[in-house]
């Protein structure tokens, strides 16, 4: 770059473009106009005026392609065409971050052109084209000119006013000293210089600032507000992301609620902005506001999130992403879904925790980035003091792996939040209630979506799912509530789970036995709350009564829940009373499988045949019997996998031994 001292703007400026466009082709006649030539011929200044404003017009139509020749160009356009200077300087800030010399002969320009400008209309324009150089006090000398519907359309687009673009411009009263000291705050904020960034954030983070900072934090530019998911096309300009990112940021910090809606269509996986999802999701958590809470738990439970593959080292191929595999090593990750799971337990969701042990510090569970599981340790040691302090991201497989083996022995002992979702709360029973609407909607992935998120909630869905379950008509949506009141950790779900067992509907009563199983033989299981009298010797009674029911699926749900049973005298009576051998009625696959792992628990026989279920051919075979196994005796998901085929050499075998290990366990107890 060439050094300009003592010449005009406008002569430094036409300097700057020929040394660096002295080797650019120009647009022949013939040639199609493009982005790149349009950008080439409007910074040229032996070109005719309406050559170069016409195609600095089709720029503001069509993007500029290179944001520092943008603003050159833009600068150079000021004196023919204002309006069309200002639109290209604004598209050209929207496409990147320009660099600091090219924005200071742009000021020098716009200051120039300002003091020599007289007519009113013109001077509106330049006072627009001089906000968007930052030159906020020449914008404030040209106050009288505000109510020019394109002058406030420039400040508002620019974060510099606190009001929403949808106003008329005849009613927006704002104080612009105010505003002019946020957005130099704003600007502090964006700083390379990390001090002087957070002075900035932390000045911003005030109740006062947040009409401000709204204004900077809602999708730019957007025709209208929107109440669901952003369409792809409205990401964030690049050039405005950091102002964005640091406006989401205060906002969280300010605390005032009035954020949140605004907020939380920001997470959007539709987005690919990675640092203003991050941003607003931690800004939510920042707020505290249970609203949130779904929109959290979309986050983690959504698969196709577009930011989730970013954050494992392993390529996920071509199909899943846009970033070559030779520079998948370099690509930026966010740890959006830890981050969201941080959130949640700031807001008093402590099953968020095990989530980040199970699904991100498992060495199985995929190969994360180190940020990822840093976060997530991060996250646990926050929310739960008492966590033990054993597991270190950066260690070897095999310490990880006896790291999370130690904290699953943790999560065991039932660790509370200081401060869990209060169910009383207004805002938590419009959460709770919002997710059970979902559950038995026509969206399969929407309820499973919803069904993972009220076990994430845990017992302050109880309410909500009891009050479904009572005046609800839809057979799917009574019956899906039915299985997940059991999921929920509460001893309350016990009375209401055995009423539904007796329900009309075949599913209902099927989904409600299966779901008290997480009730039978679980008295000192510090993980469930709440008081439940004699509960496991009532659901055994009234599990061995359905085995006598009409339908087959409540009947195989019944031996289900006996699998949980110790063994028992009364339990092995029912189950040779229903044997499959001598009832056709359930000489059926589910239930005989079911059967065959009923009477291994209660006799201590049959190992070698149900081993061999292990083995067989059909994968629904193996997922069924390992299911069965794994809820009956509470083992850790990947003891195996029923995934790999029969012979193939599997994480952890499950043989023999670690049968009769869990099979003692489970026949001492009663």
């Amino acid at each position: 770059m060439i050094r300009i001292a003592n010449v005009t703007p406008r002569v430094a400026l036409v300097a700057m473009l020929v040394s660096l466009s002295c080797h650019a082709v120009v647009r022949g006649a013939d040639e199609p106009a493009t982005p790149e030539s349009d950008l080439r011929l409007a910074g040229r200044m032996d070109a005719p005026a309406s050559a170069r404003i016409s195609a600095a017009r089709r720029l503001v139509e069509t993007g500029v392609p290179d944001a520092e020749s943008g603003v050159r160009a833009a600068s150079l356009l000021l004196e023919d065409d204002p309006p069309t200077a200002a639109a290209l300087l604004r598209k050209s800030l929207d496409a990147d971050v320009v660099p600091a010399d090219t924005m200071d002969l742009a000021r020098a320009t716009a200051r120039n052109a300002l003091a020599k400008e007289a007519d009113p209309v013109r001077k509106a324009s330049l006072a627009a084209f001089a906000l968007g150089t930052g030159l906020r006090a020449e914008f404030d000398a040209a106050v009288e000119h505000f109510d020019r519907p394109e002058v406030m359309d420039a400040a508002i687009a620019d974060g510099y006013v606190g009001v929403p673009s949808g106003v008329p411009s005849e009613t927006r009263h704002v104080d612009w000293a105010a505003h002019a000291r946020l957005a130099d705050l704003l600007d502090r904020a964006t700083s390379d210089d990390a001090k002087a960034a957070r002075e900035g954030i932390d000045a911003l983070a005030s109740p006062s600032a947040v009409p401000f900072l709204l204004s900077v934090a809602r999708q730019l530019p957007a025709p209208k507000p929107f109440t669901g998911p952003r369409p792809a096309s409205l990401r964030t300009p690049h050039g405005r992301l950091p102002r964005r990112v640091r406006a989401i940021v205060a906002l969280g910090l300010a605390g005032d609620k009035r954020a949140v809606e605004d907020l939380i269509p920001c997470i959007d996986d539709l987005q690919d902005d990675g640092p203003v999802r991050f941003a607003a999701v931690t800004a939510l958590g920042d707020l505290g506001d249970p609203r949130a809470i779904p929109a959290l738990c979309r986050v983690i439970f959504y698969l196709g999130d577009v930011h989730r593959p970013r954050d494992s080292w392993d390529f996920p191929g071509a199909d899943n992403t846009d970033v070559p595999a030779d520079r998948w090593d370099t690509v930026e990750y966010y740890a959006i879904d830890v981050a969201a799971a941080d959130a949640l337990l700031r807001l008093g969701v402590g099953n968020a925790g095990e989530w980040l042990i199970r699904e991100r510090l498992h060495v199985r569970s995929g190969r994360w980035r180190i940020r990822v599981l840093q976060d997530a340790v991060d996250a646990l040691r926050r929310a739960f003091p008492d966590v033990p302090k054993v597991y270190e991201p950066d260690a070897g497989v095999p310490t990880r792996a006896a790291a999370y083996d130690a904290l699953i022995a943790w999560w065991r002992t039932g660790p509370r939040l200081e401060k869990p979702l209060d169910e009383s709360d207004a805002d938590v029973r419009a959460v709770t209630k919002q997710l059970v609407a979902t559950i038995g909607g026509k969206s399969v992935m929407e309820l499973q979506i919803a069904k993972r998120a009220a076990t994430l909630v845990g017992p302050a869905m109880v309410p909500a799912v009891l009050d479904a379950l009572a005046t609800s008509t839809r057979k799917v949506q009574r019956a899906e509530l039915a299985l997940v009141l059991g999921t929920l950790g509460d001893r309350r779900a016990v009375d209401p789970l055995l009423a539904l067992s007796s329900d009309p509907v075949p599913a209902v009563r099927g989904n409600a036995i299966l779901a008290l199983a997480r009730f039978v033989g679980t008295e000192g299981d510090p993980r469930l709350l709440g008081v439940a009298k004699d509960a496991t010797e009532r659901i055994v009674a009234r599990a061995i009564e359905l085995l006598a029911d009409p339908e087959g699926a409540p009947r195989t749900a019944a031996l289900e829940t006996l699998a949980h049973a110790g063994p028992r005298d009364d339990v092995r009576r029912a189950i040779d009373a229903h044997a499959s051998a001598s009832h056709a009625e359930n000489a059926f696959g589910d239930y005989r499988m079911t059967e065959d792992v009923v009477r291994l628990v209660q006799t201590g026989e049959g190992a070698a045949g149900v081993l061999a279920y292990l083995e067989a051919k059909d994968l629904f075979v193996r997922r069924f019997v390992y299911e069965l196994l794994r809820s009956a005796f509470d083992l850790e998901p990947d003891v195996y996998d029923a995934a790999l085929d029969p012979g193939t050499p599997r994480h952890r075998v499950f043989d023999a031994t670690i049968l009769e290990k869990a099979l003692a366990a489970r026949r001492g107890s009663k």
